[in-house]
């Protein structure tokens, strides 16, 4: 599997909590869970730091398991990624840091894919259709109470209560049991001809911002990935009210595309 382009950037100002790692048959892109003002979540670590440990045992898991299921492996990072937050931390309370996250695994025969949260894996077929695998259970809670201060978001406390549970929404990095509550499936390498993995600050094109994936695609193949974040800046600064998104005006941004031959 080849990368055919990669980009991350961090939301303009700020610093980038997106991630993303290649080896030879997998791939993945984490985007940070960061922490609600006045909230430590019980954990000392910066949101970088969650996500970079929690990458490399994936990577880990993905080079020396190949036998494994993806749930295995995930869980396991994260078992690993507890080990190393050391006694310090109190990853008890819901609010600890973790990620979104899109790990795929060429098998030879197929390209497997795991999902969970707002992160996305998208497939552009060899027929040229597109679809895309997007966990948005977090968009989907119902009766969900939006707090407005600088951003459109949920309240502390009621992200608490449908963290990392049945019903609710899952992350990646506290809670072992998110491995088995993401978004699963393969397809045969034969019906394709590129995948994007990327975190929701370029999925938002589609998602806010009236794009079809197979236009992603387009901008990508003639442009580069660059184009996709330039993209992405430009419909954010243009747009005519920022504030009827839940989330941030900007956020980072982080795309691969890879061919599977």
């Amino acid at each position: 599997m080849q990368v055919v382009g990669a980009i991350t950037e961090a939301t303009p100002g700020g610093t980038n909590e997106d991630y993303w790692l290649a080896g030879s048959s997998w791939a993945l892109v984490l985007d940070g869970a960061g922490r609600y003002p006045g909230e430590a979540g019980g954990c000392v670590h910066p949101v970088t730091w969650v996500v970079e440990r929690l990458a490399e045992n994936l990577r880990k898991g993905l080079e020396d398991s190949p036998a494994q299921t993806l749930e295995a492996i995930v869980r396991g990072a994260i078992e690993e990624t507890i080990i190393d937050h050391g006694a310090s931390c109190n990853l008890s309370d819901p609010l600890s840091p973790g990620a979104a996250g899109a790990i795929l695994r060429h098998t030879g025969v197929a390209i497997e894919w795991l999902v969970v949260a707002d992160c996305a894996i998208v497939v552009e077929t060899v027929d040229d259709e597109t679809f895309a695998v997007i966990d948005d259970r977090v968009d989907r809670l119902s009766e969900a109470p939006v707090t407005s201060a600088e951003v459109r978001t949920y309240s502390p406390d009621f992200v608490r209560s449908v963290r990392n549970k049945p019903g609710g929404f899952w992350v990646l990095g506290a809670v072992p049991d998110a491995a088995e509550n993401g978004l699963t499936g393969s397809i045969p390498v034969a019906n394709v001809r590129r995948i994007m993995l990327c975190t929701d600050g370029v999925s938002r094109l589609t998602e806010r911002y009236n794009w079809t994936w197979a236009e992603v695609f387009s901008q990508f193949h003639t442009l580069g990935p660059k184009a996709l974040v330039d993209a992405v800046r430009d419909a954010e600064k243009h747009d005519p009210d920022p504030t009827r998104w839940r989330g941030k005006r900007h956020d980072d941004a982080t795309v691969v595309v890879l061919s599977p031959r």
